[in-house]
């Protein structure tokens, strides 16, 4: 007797959790809410997993299957930051757990010219694309934000001095190479302006200490890669293009450029190309590619040779 008295207290006490968890899951929904709990499943999950696993709350598998672990780490989460501990991540769980979200419902869904966990679209594909030419995302162009172009984003991110958090936002795009739509009013005074000073950063990183022409030639070859079509076409794109120049990969792009290069970035931009069109130049001292060796040398300023 006294053991069916103990079942039927559990079978109560799970009926009363259940009812609880579809009460929440209910008033969530009523304002606009997205929440995520046990049963739920997708690349979202698989985000707050990482996330979890980040802050030691979670050690086992990124699934995307929200499971009694998952449950239990959020859980524990929740009470280690004073929020109500039902296992439920909803939108106060999101935010404290720093995921973003583009609209009330937490979602992760595309706000302006912001892409993050759960946006769709063109401008998803395009973010993939650039990635992928980059070696930093393999997986297919689909238009879907999930969780590899999420851990792609973040690797771009740490590799060219951004705020690692897996959102593509103007900061991020624009490195990326990808023009964005937003203030189109001031667009052509605010692109001009962005690229004298990323191209000043860039010159200054790759040629102070060279005579005036030859910075001014070396912010020349930038630009003339951008209409080369064998480049990113932006500004922005061919500089922090993997690989392509030692400033980006030593953090010198990030140093404040001098009064000679901003001056050699608008002179560039004005349309002076000492390089004579060129697309590649080097130093004969320090390279180390035996390729490049292969470019036909049209001049030399400097230090530095330029071909094409």
């Amino acid at each position: 007797m006294k053991e069916r008295r103990i079942g039927y207290i559990i079978l109560v006490s799970i009926m009363i959790i259940v009812i609880t968890i579809s009460i929440n899951i209910v008033n969530l929904s009523m304002v606009n809410v997205v929440a995520y709990t046990w049963g739920s499943r997708g690349t979202m999950v698989q985000q707050i997993q990482q996330k979890l696993i980040e802050w030691g709350y979670y050690n086992k598998e990124v699934d995307g299957v929200y499971g009694y672990d998952t449950w239990y780490a959020v859980k524990t989460f929740q009470q280690k930051n004073n929020i109500l501990a039902d296992g439920i991540v909803g939108n106060a769980t999101l935010s404290k757990m720093g995921i973003f979200s583009g609209n009330v419902a937490y979602a992760a869904t595309e706000k302006g010219n912001l892409y993050t966990w759960g946006s769709t679209g063109e401008k998803v594909k395009e973010i993939q694309r650039k990635l992928k030419e980059w070696d930093y995302y393999n997986g297919g162009i689909d238009g879907d934000y999930g969780y590899n172009t999420w851990l792609a984003v973040r690797k771009f991110q740490g590799k060219n001095g951004l705020k690692v958090d897996g959102i593509a936002g103007g900061n991020t795009l624009e490195k990326i190479g990808i023009r964005t739509s937003a203030k189109t009013s001031k667009s052509s005074a605010g692109n001009v302006s962005r690229d004298v000073n990323i191209l000043a950063a860039a010159i200054h990183g790759e040629a102070r200490g060279e005579p005036y022409e030859g910075m001014v030639a070396v912010g020349a070859v930038i630009l003339n890669r951008t209409k080369s079509g064998k480049f990113p076409s932006t500004v922005a794109g061919v500089i922090y293009q993997p690989g392509a120049f030692d400033a980006v990969d030593d953090g010198q792009i990030n140093l404040a450029p001098g009064k000679q290069a901003i001056s050699a970035a608008k002179d560039a931009l004005s349309g002076w190309d000492p390089s004579s069109g060129c697309i590649y130049y080097w130093n004969p001292a320090t390279a180390t590619s035996k390729w490049i060796w292969s470019r036909d040398i049209v001049a030399k300023i400097g230090n530095h040779y330029f071909g094409k």
